[in-house]
């Protein structure tokens, strides 16, 4: 009994940091589950969240900090997961396993870097299988297998050869559904998968769920500049300018009160501010956010992706000068 009460106060810390994480509360979320580690080193779930967060925020900066301790923590939970597998909790101790192994061919897939990850894919995909044989509702293990099956034709030729992948077509789409199934059943990562399918809906132009998705994961994560990033991009594509308009805006202030270092950020929220202006018509307040950006690109001619934005900016700067005054 005590040990379930201690389970469950574990667990109630956990979703909490999921969401602090999500929402990028970054710090927060990572005194949450340093808490849980200080009660319990070898929390497995811990150092799962820690990796996913890690992961997440290392996407949102767009640099590596933190990926040392990333790796560290698959590690750990290889490590505490093995265990499991020879006890009645075996289901859980493979959809750890899985999700671990998953997760850094996810992160060296995303560097670029692929021949370290086949193993680490092919074991994923094993483990997480295994999981599913036993326990046929362990729904959060179909996260990152309908990521793999999502992404499989993302993959070089090598890689689909050695991986024997098949028809990445009708993998995709069985990547989507495993993925839908998620975001509907999961204990753990409905929201998570959530996020995942919006960039998913928007590059596969299924741009209303994407909308849908992105105007619940928006309510819920009011904080996050990375939800804003692909809801802007579904907005636009769907002519709602208005809606683009207040999301880039706020992504605008979010960066700047949160990451004000990040000037790529800075100017590509302003120009797509003053973008959904001038779409709307209004076009002082257009110039006002275009001028801004373009203020920030020659105050950082050093900065060589700003400087790739230059041509973007100066061209609206001139279909604006018509409408000055």
């Amino acid at each position: 009994m005590l040990n379930l009460l201690i389970t469950l106060n574990e667990d109630s810390i956990l979703i909490e940091a999921m969401y602090l994480g999500l929402n990028e509360y970054y710090d927060q979320s990572f005194s949450l589950i340093n808490q849980v580690l200080s009660k319990n080193p070898t929390s497995i779930k811990a150092y799962l969240l820690k990796a996913v967060i890690l992961d997440y925020r290392m996407d949102d900066y767009g640099n590596n900090i933190g990926e040392d301790e990333f790796f560290e923590c698959i590690d750990k939970v290889i490590k505490f997961s093995s265990s499991l597998l020879q006890s009645e909790n075996r289901a859980e101790g493979y959809f750890f396993i899985g999700s671990a192994y998953a997760l850094r061919a996810f992160r060296y897939g995303k560097k670029g870097i692929y021949a370290p990850i086949l193993s680490d894919i092919i074991n994923g995909i094993d483990y997480l299988n295994k999981a599913l044989e036993i326990n046929k509702e362990l729904y959060d293990a179909y996260l990152l297998l309908g990521l793999y099956n999502y992404a499989s034709d993302q993959f070089p030729s090598f890689v689909k050869f050695i991986l024997r992948t098949g028809d990445t077509k009708k993998r995709k789409k069985l990547g989507i559904e495993q993925l839908e199934i998620a975001a509907q059943k999961s204990r753990y990562v409905n929201d998570l998968t959530k996020y995942a399918l919006l960039e998913i809906y928007y590059r596969e132009r299924m741009y209303n769920k994407a909308y849908e998705t992105g105007k619940e994961l928006i309510q819920k994560y009011n904080h996050s500049r990375n939800i804003r990033w692909i809801y802007g991009k579904s907005l636009r594509a769907l002519g709602k300018w208005e809606e683009a308009r207040v999301v880039y805006e706020e992504l605008l202030y979010l960066i700047l009160d949160t990451r004000d270092f990040d000037k790529y950020q800075i100017v590509l929220s302003s120009y797509y501010t003053a973008l959904s202006y001038y779409t709307l018509g209004k076009y002082e307040e257009a110039y006002q956010f275009l001028n801004f950006a373009y203020v920030v690109i020659l105050e950082n001619l050093n900065v060589k992706e700003l400087l790739k934005l230059k041509p973007r900016v100066e061209n609206l700067m001139k279909n604006l000068e018509r409408y000055k005054g």
